[in-house]
């Protein structure tokens, strides 16, 4: 079976050469001592913390292959307790020691069957024939914490199976966690899933869908004299019930510039829990923030960019961190917005989007970039449906090249509003899993990098970006796919340089 196949790549080898890999790169955070996101050449992602340079503590690992790891680090190591998920949606929970199985733990297979036993080498040593407490199994939404005192002397588990010492393969029953909580609810495969009731140890109270040892779904937390009613994912809230806020109005203040700044909102859903999640959305806005923070893309610092991946990447966050970047930016500068996910007709899903609430609306993606002052404002969109995003305005009408050529650029064109979109209004965008990205986004970042200089002046234009994007889609999704360019731009904003 594949799950227990699987062997897992020499992660300390990666992290030692991560100095020596020029696609390798801290993102966002303290990737040395603290807590960071690292994104490495191959498409592999570590969040997590850091100890002299290496992962250690609490972290995940997501592989490009859509293998996941979630648990404990010692030096750049698996190595504690830990879940890894794999792509035929196996997972195993439990020990770890140097990157593989190690210790009491539990693998459930695609076809829902469990093998738990004790694990030596990555080897299924010694299995038993009834499930046990599982420290990895336990888990509190973040922010709460767990006592040892526990409390499930006052549950009423009168008729209930006790799935601690008899296989629930369905039905409901109730299971005591290591740390002295208990659910009591519906069970899948021997392990708490379904709806039900978890009493935390520390006197809190979740009730509603729960899966993987953590609220799953819609629910609500009881925490003293406090309700949150939301839809979760892996113990986190994606979206509460009753919130769709209004972005507060203040006023961002413009900062001047004598020169060209560049700030960019860069955003990717791919975990959806109102529409089917999608594969690659993520890595395309990793990769699209890593050209961005490169030379080609602009050398942006940290101050003029921003990423918002999966549970970050709410509705309220996103226009939150639009007004905060584009708003400052002055009649030199230029803003560019990159949203990679899930589109409907007339707006794009953030990742609270619950099938009704929380669209992000084009018409208010409009007014941020009608309000900014800047001179060039870029939008560029892989979702389906895009291409809804129109103004209804129609376009106007061989050296080296250094950064600062690249900027010169900007100056010598007159700017306006360009929208590359990843479709026409009517047609869906489509993943490749030969290519690992969305089809659109794949031949955008080729093209940004040089592929899409015609001229051959080195500096790629909207027009020659366009061109470049449109052919490729197009015959790869036998045309299928059809990029769409709108707006009132001058053919030549520069949107990247090519270096020799």
């Amino acid at each position: 079976m594949k799950g227990i196949a699987f062997i897992l790549p020499p992660l300390a080898l990666l992290w030692t050469s991560a100095s020596q890999n020029l696609g390798a790169q801290c993102v966002q955070g303290d990737c040395r001592n603290g807590t960071g996101t690292y994104l490495f050449k191959n498409g592999d992602r570590y969040v997590g913390q850091w100890a002299a340079g290496l992962p250690h503590g609490k972290g995940t690992y997501y592989f490009a292959s859509r293998e996941r790891y979630e648990g404990d680090f010692k030096f750049g190591k698996f190595d504690g307790q830990g879940t890894m998920y794999y792509p035929d949606n196996a997972y195993y929970t439990g020990g770890w020691k140097e990157n593989q199985k190690n210790g009491h733990g539990r693998l459930v297979t695609p076809d829902g069957k469990v093998r738990e036993g004790i694990w030596v080498a990555g080897k299924l040593q010694q299995e038993t024939q009834k499930p046990t407490k599982l420290v990895g199994e336990s888990s509190s939404p973040p922010g709460n914490s767990t006592s040892n005192a526990g409390n499930n002397g006052k549950h009423n588990i009168a008729g209930l199976r006790n799935c601690n010492t008899t296989f629930c393969r369905s039905g409901t029953g109730y299971y005591d966690y290591p740390d002295g909580s208990r659910w009591i609810g519906e069970f899948q495969n021997g392990v708490p899933h379904g709806k039900g009731i978890c009493y935390y140890a520390n006197g809190d109270r979740y009730e509603g869908h729960w899966a993987k040892g953590a609220p799953n779904g819609p629910g609500v937390l009881y925490s003293g004299n406090r309700a949150t009613g939301a839809v979760w994912v892996n113990g986190y809230v994606m979206h509460e019930m009753d919130s769709e806020e209004v972005v507060p109005n203040s006023p961002v203040q413009v900062e001047p510039s004598r020169g060209v700044k560049i700030y960019a909102v860069v955003v990717g859903v791919g975990r959806y829990t109102a529409m089917p999640s999608l594969r690659y959305t993520d890595d395309d806005a990793f990769r699209f923030y890593s050209f961005l923070k490169s030379p080609e893309g602009g050398a942006l610092p940290d101050d003029q960019i921003v990423i918002l991946v999966d549970e970050n990447a709410t509705r309220e966050k996103i226009l939150e961190k639009m007004r905060q970047y584009f708003l400052k930016a002055d009649k030199n500068d230029v803003i560019l917005f990159f949203f990679s996910g899930h589109g409907l007709e007339g707006c794009f899903l953030p990742v609270d989007y619950d099938g009704f609430n929380n669209k992000l609306r084009h018409e208010e993606i409009k007014q941020i970039l009608m309000q900014s002052q800047a001179k060039h404002k870029l939008c560029i969109a892989d979702a389906c449906h895009s291409g809804t995003l129109n103004y209804g305005l129609a376009a106007k009408g061989p050296a080296p090249v250094s950064l600062s050529r690249y900027y010169q650029a900007f100056e010598e064109s007159s700017g306006g509003i360009a929208l590359l979109m990843s479709s026409k209004g009517e047609e869906l965008s489509l993943e490749d899993h030969g290519l690992r990205q969305g089809v659109f986004t794949y031949y955008l970042l080729r093209g940004m990098k040089g592929e899409a200089n015609a001229n051959g002046d080195n500096i790629i234009t909207i027009r020659e970006l366009y061109n470049y994007v449109r052919t490729k889609v197009r015959e790869y999704t036998a045309n299928v796919q059809n990029p769409v360019l709108t707006g009132a731009f001058d053919d030549n904003m520069p949107v990247a340089f090519y270096r020799f």
